[in-house]
């Protein structure tokens, strides 16, 4: 009997306020028969999120047909957002699921990362798990200078891709991509929106993950998106086997309530697992008897039935 096989991709692109374009790579993707999990997009980040699962080879495929759209129709060039960005496809994720060890994973990622720069002639970085010893492997540092940062200029050293060019597309840039651990992106909006508090509350988070267990491993950003009116904290739950959603969303209420401010509404970005959810709702709940299994995905129509 074969194993069934199953990654998750979460690929990140710069584009958040053409709907044609968004939908295009969105359709690209689902063209390639994974199942499409989350689309999302926004305005002033100016970015959007899929997230799909499937075999690798149907994973393949939807990254490759995907990152063809976005190359072909996103301009860095004439792109501003809120949300540090190098490419056009920014961030290609991949989380192994079901039937595959991270180092089938990474041996997978370096694949399709190769594939994509010798196709669409964008330079890939290799990250997290999947980058090679002695290089650089966490995104932000990837990502430092942006696009702005480099374009025009060869790419040697530290700075050399793992595949592709070594001058950044001119007009999409570099992709970083590779196997990381399962991610949860989250953010919290302000009331009243006031920028400075989640400045504020984002270089304290970041001050403190080190040492605080509740925020190990947060990465924060304290964001204004002026079209929505909202100051919002940005966060990156990076190690969420060691936090807890409902106790950083706790953290950061109280840093807001110090500060005279109040959290008004929260946004989940992507996916969450059901240990995490699991997790997260035990915290709110005040239990220990919730576990993974007891929560399970009713059909709405089955449900409203």
């Amino acid at each position: 009997m074969r194993r069934a096989v199953r990654i998750l991709c979460v690929p990140n692109f710069s584009e958040g306020r053409d709907e044609v374009t968004i939908h295009a790579i969105a359709d690209a993707a689902a063209s390639a028969g994974v199942q499409v999990h989350h689309l999302s997009w926004d305005y002033d980040h100016h970015r959007m999120v899929l997230a799909f699962s499937g075999t690798p080879a149907q994973v393949k495929r939807a990254v490759l047909r995907a990152g063809a759209v976005a190359v072909q129709r996103i301009d860095l060039t004439r792109h501003r957002g809120a949300h540090p960005r190098i490419g056009a496809v920014d961030v290609v994720p991949f989380v192994p699921l079901e039937g595959l060890s991270r180092a089938e994973a990474v041996a997978f990622s370096h694949q399709v990362a190769r594939s994509f720069a010798r196709q669409l002639r964008v330079p890939v970085y290799l990250y997290e798990h999947s980058a090679r010893v002695g290089r650089v492997r966490d995104l932000p540092s990837l990502r430092r200078g942006e696009f702005e940062g480099w374009v025009g200029k060869r790419l040697t050293g530290e700075r050399a891709p793992d595949f592709g060019p070594k001058r950044l597309h001119p007009t999409a840039g570099a992709t970083v991509m590779g196997v990381r651990d399962p991610l949860i992106a989250f953010n919290l909006n302000l009331r009243p929106p006031d920028p400075a508090i989640a400045k504020q509350i984002a270089r304290r988070i970041r001050a403190e993950r080190d040492t605080n267990p509740t925020l190990a491993g947060v990465r924060a950003l304290g964001l204004w998106l002026p079209s929505r009116g909202v100051a919002q904290v940005s966060l990156n739950l990076t190690r969420p086997d060691l936090t807890d959603l409902w106790q950083v969303t706790e953290q950061v209420r109280q840093m807001a309530r110090a500060l005279g401010a109040e959290v008004a509404e929260t946004e989940l970005i992507g996916i969450l697992t059901t240990a995490d959810a699991a997790r997260a709702l035990r915290s709110a709940l005040q239990t220990a008897a919730i576990h993974p299994s007891q929560i399970v995905a009713v059909d709405a129509a089955v449900e409203g039935s």
